[in-house]
């Protein structure tokens, strides 16, 4: 397993595709501290609710403010990176060295999981910064404990995205390709995303909609008490969501000939 990862660590610090995903988690926030800054001199006024990050303290939000973005990178991301192991035969270079399949599977789960922790942390970071320089660290409404808050709260937003990134490996070992898995990922993220939306509307099925992450990511304020008292059902479906889709994955793995 870290023989694994360590080739898999060594192979990504080559690789253009890591450097081009992290400098767009950098860029990001930087351009989003500039649009936001001329807006407000502009006339525009900021409010949590809407724009999510308003000052220092709120950009501990930012994977919120910017979580279609990111799920739309990090499942372009994982189709590359890993199908093309299958489509260029490199997957067989491993597993004919007598490598355990689930040791194979969970080694591109935690490169990416990694990844994207790294990106996120980048992210949020630097929109602190720069929200903090241009309209002051400020605080967030009937939030007392700032410091157990952020805590919560980034935890919970990263879960929510580690969630998706274990859905991306599925449909991407499944599909083997790159370009397939490209398409399967981003209708599946703006199939539960903006589909639960239309769901939420309905009596019957509006709970439902809070099985798939993107419910939680795409129609939370996580600054919002009532939200915030969601957060244990959101680590809650998280923690399912990762632990299925990496066992059906595994399995079917298993069972996958590598032709």
């Amino acid at each position: 397993m870290l023989n694994l990862l360590t080739a898999e660590r060594i192979k990504l610090l080559h690789s253009k595709k890591l450097w081009i995903v992290l400098a767009i988690l950098t860029a990001l926030p930087i351009l989003q501290v500039i649009n936001t800054k001329w807006n407000v001199s502009n006339g525009a006024k900021l409010v949590q609710a809407i724009d999510t990050v308003v000052n220092g303290a709120t950009s501990i939000l930012m994977m919120e403010k910017n979580a279609l973005t990111i799920l739309l990178i990090i499942s372009a991301f994982i189709s590359f990176f890993i199908g093309e192991e299958f489509q260029n035969g490199t997957i067989r270079n491993a597993l004919s060295l007598g490598r355990s399949r689930i040791h194979y599977y969970l080694s591109k789960l935690i490169i990416a999981a990694v990844l994207s922790l790294i990106g996120v942390i980048t992210m949020t970071g630097l929109g602190m910064a720069g929200f903090s320089t241009v309209f002051g660290f400020g605080e967030i409404a009937h939030i007392s404990d700032y410091t157990s808050f952020a805590i919560k709260s980034f935890s919970t937003l990263y879960l929510l995205i580690l969630a998706n990134v274990s859905i991306y490996i599925l449909i991407t070992f499944l599909t083997k390709s790159t370009g397939i898995s490209l398409i399967w990922s981003f209708l599946y993220t703006m199939g539960t995303g903006f589909g639960a939306g239309i769901f939420q509307q309905t009596e019957h099925f509006k709970e439902l909609t809070f099985w798939f992450t993107e419910s939680f990511l795409f129609y939370s304020d996580f600054a919002a008490p009532i939200d915030i008292a969601k957060y244990p059902n959101m680590v809650l479906v998280s923690v399912i969501t990762i632990v299925v889709s990496s066992t059906v994955g595994i399995l079917l793995f298993k069972r996958t000939d590598i032709k």
